[in-house]
């Protein structure tokens, strides 16, 4: 849209009693923002208002999906994966037998075989069951020496690590044609970073296949040790979905996604930098001109996912007016939520924030068994990376961090005031008793834009509020 548009439509906008600004999320592409927009539109004119959408490029929701089904088809990530998952069955299995020795205790080869096996069902995401989903984690010490030693002893000596070290690696690193992964037959996807530190510099030369394997098996040991650090921080996703997020953030962060993730985010923030040109302020702008005219009527903010990563930037930018703000399983961290409020609390009239309950979110399968948690754990446990290097990033969304029996060391006091209590956090799927404004049958993270009972509440809001 070009600003002459912008300024038609924001001065339509200005001159209706209500508006609404929906921006949404970060899963779909741009065509099916516009049929979000275009099926949104009755729902908030039927409302009284006159509806805004904040449309852009995204589909993150897809490129994830796919990026994680073909890493997990690769050979080496299944034979990795497999080593820490056993291990890491083996170490809660000891303790909670009051043993030290992960290895008395560790599922036996055809135990560990039958678990992934059920999970490879690649043809129907839907499909598949997780691996060694009754296996509880629970808090407890850090893996012992002896048992980091025995880890390493055993995939030092695995031939087929060796073999893969010695050949795929170096081709793939290099890029030639001999580098790809024997189960799929196409290049692997390891980023190329960490190809890089794991391939000797003389492949045929003096060091051998034993030798060299050690830094592939020191970087599969930062993946275990992580994986029980996450369990005594209890900051997991549960055993096997934390196995894969440190497996993708020590071997494949480049490939599912991570910098796509930065990029949408670090667009939200430029999109209200100064300048003409930029969407986010010439919007800003308008609304402050009919604000300061005194034609500006209710502005609800409305952001699903992503979109509440923009609006809490909008709302950091803006210097005038009051808005009623209705976040839809939001994807901004607490964090960068708290920052706004700081900032910002005096541009918020209502608040009211709909989000899965902590069930549901481990219930949606965002690729299937391979991944069976929603996009906010992903994004939580592997994504975000505002903390640098942090196994997990608190993100608003994630109902484990805003109620009873969640981590305390999430819970920021400026965020509680704002998604505590039945007005301001409302958690899906609600019962039936749910008051008019408060309801939803929603159950996957994508629904929140199309779900009939979230329709109904967010017109309820805009007429209400």
């Amino acid at each position: 849209m070009t600003p002459d548009g912008l300024g038609a439509v924001m001065l339509a906008a200005a001159a209706s009693p209500r508006m609404v600004l929906h921006v949404h999320g970060g899963l779909v592409d741009e065509n099916a923002g516009l049929r979000i927009a275009e099926s949104l539109t009755p729902v908030y004119r039927g409302a009284g208002a006159y509806p805004v959408f904040v449309v852009w490029r995204a589909g993150l929701g897809e490129i994830v999906r796919n990026n994680l089904v073909e890493i997990a088809r690769e050979e080496i990530f299944e034979r990795l994966t497999s080593r820490v998952l056993s291990w890491s069955v083996g170490w809660l299995r000891g303790r909670a037998e009051g043993s030290r020795s992960s290895g008395a205790s560790r599922p036996t080869e055809p135990e560990l075989a039958e678990h992934l096996a059920a999970r490879r069902r690649f043809d129907d995401p839907d499909q598949g069951e997780e691996p060694f989903a009754d296996e509880e984690p629970f808090p407890g010490e850090q893996i012992t020496a002896a048992e980091q030693s025995a880890f390493l002893t055993e995939l030092e000596t695995d031939p087929y690590l060796t073999q893969w070290v010695t050949t795929v690696a170096p081709r793939a690193e290099a890029g030639a044609r001999g580098g790809i992964d024997p189960g799929t037959g196409v290049p692997t996807r390891m980023d190329t970073e960490v190809l890089a530190e794991i391939t000797p510099d003389d492949p045929d030369g003096a060091r051998g296949g034993g030798v060299v394997t050690v830094y592939l098996a020191r970087k599969a040991l930062q993946v275990l040790r992580a994986v029980i650090g996450r369990f005594r921080d209890r900051t997991d996703s549960g055993l096997y979905p934390t196995v894969v997020e440190e497996m993708l953030r020590v071997f494949y962060l480049g490939a599912v996604g991570a910098v796509l993730w930065s990029t949408m985010k670090k667009e939200t923030e430029d999109a209200f930098r100064p300048g003409d040109d930029r969407a986010g302020t010439l919007l800003l702008s308008h609304l402050a001109a009919a604000h300061d005219a005194g034609t500006l009527g209710r502005v609800t903010l409305v952001g699903h996912s992503t979109g509440a990563v923009y609006l809490d930037n909008l709302l950091l930018a803006a210097d005038r007016g009051r808005f009623q703000v209705c976040y839809l399983a939001p994807a901004c961290t607490t964090e960068h939520f708290a920052r706004t409020l700081d900032a910002a609390t005096d541009r918020i009239g209502r608040f009211r924030m709909f989000t899965m309950t902590d069930e549901a979110e481990r219930a949606d399968r965002l690729a299937g068994a391979v991944y069976p948690r929603s996009l906010l754990y992903l994004v939580s446990g592997l994504l975000e990376r505002d903390r640098g290097a942090s196994a997990v990033v608190p993100v608003l969304g994630l109902a484990r961090y805003l109620t009873p029996g969640g981590s305390a060391a999430f819970r920021l006091d400026s965020v509680h005031p704002y998604t505590a209590g039945p007005d301001r956090l409302i958690l899906s799927p609600t019962g039936a008793q749910a008051l008019a404004g408060a309801r939803s049958t929603a159950v996957r993270h994508g629904d929140f834009d199309d779900d009939a009972l979230v329709r109904d509440s967010l017109a309820h809001l805009v007429r209400s509020w």
